[in-house]
């Protein structure tokens, strides 16, 4: 897949077919195109001819930046490649992008794994990731818009939405997934969850009729928990408080804990 670096034509040159972002950042092609003005192209972007004309394989944003300078060529490495190829230049370089959201990535290997209709175990290899890698952030990308916008945001980890997974009724699972997202709960707490949730399944029996009835006993009062911000343990959602304060007072009882020793706390 070699080729030689040569100067082309910007007016030839057209974007991928096939663009991870549906929007690139304005400003950071502008940063690029300065960038660009002051010490020139570093690194030439990857082209395949397509007729009488190119295609970019890799280095879109680095295209862009040429347009907004107005250049009039554009320094590339011209290569023959097929449609199999392309796929996987580009998936290498998009995961190279910074600031790569889950969903995102996940997307990168399910487009992979559909355009080339491989399985998974030669996606990671592709792509030099590991196939349990491969496998969670796929999970991401198949998820909801908002379940992929609470991962995406960092305010569910992907470890607790896997574990949130475990339970198979999807209004239930989007009850506490929102509690997840809205309270900042470890793993640890999710697991509470699913284990409280797993355990009134259990408290359940079929009826003759087929439906589901609950057992003609009292109803146990499940405590639900959340993750403390200080000492980061389990604790029950209402004896939770909410304190305003000031950076340099969280600061400061942050160094008091560090102190202290104590990773609990006492209520």
């Amino acid at each position: 897949m070699s080729g030689d670096v040569q100067e082309i034509p910007l007016g030839l040159v057209d974007r991928p077919g096939n663009v991870l972002r549906d929007v690139i950042d304005p400003d950071g092609v502008r940063e690029l195109a300065e960038s660009i003005r002051e010490v020139g192209l570093i690194e030439p972007i990857i082209v395949r001819r397509r007729g009488e004309r190119y295609e970019v394989v890799a280095g879109d944003r680095r295209f862009l930046a040429h347009r907004l300078l107005r250049a009039e060529t554009i320094r590339a490495v011209v290569r023959d490649m097929d449609d199999a190829e392309v796929s996987v230049v580009r998936a290498v370089e998009n995961l190279q992008r910074v600031g790569l959201t889950p969903s995102e990535e996940g997307r990168v290997y399910l487009d992979l794994h559909d355009s080339l209709g491989i399985g998974y175990k030669e996606v990671a290899r592709r792509c030099g990731k590991s196939e349990n890698t491969v496998l969670r952030y796929v999970n991401v990308a198949r998820q909801s818009e908002e379940v992929r916008r609470g991962v995406d945001e960092g305010r569910v980890a992907l470890r607790v939405l896997e574990i949130l997974q475990g339970i198979d009724d999807e209004e239930m699972f989007l009850y506490y997934f929102r509690m997840a997202r809205d309270n900042g709960v470890s793993a640890h707490v999710a697991q509470l969850w699913v284990s409280d949730y797993q355990k009134t399944l259990a408290g359940t029996y079929y009826v003759d009729g087929g439906g589901m009835s609950p057992k003609q006993y009292p109803v146990e009062v499940k405590p639900v928990y959340v993750t403390c911000d200080v000492c980061h343990a389990a604790v029950e959602v209402n004896k939770v408080r909410t304190l305003a304060v000031c950076a340099g007072c969280a600061s400061q009882a942050t160094r008091l804990r560090a102190v202290d020793g104590s990773s609990a706390c006492t209520g």
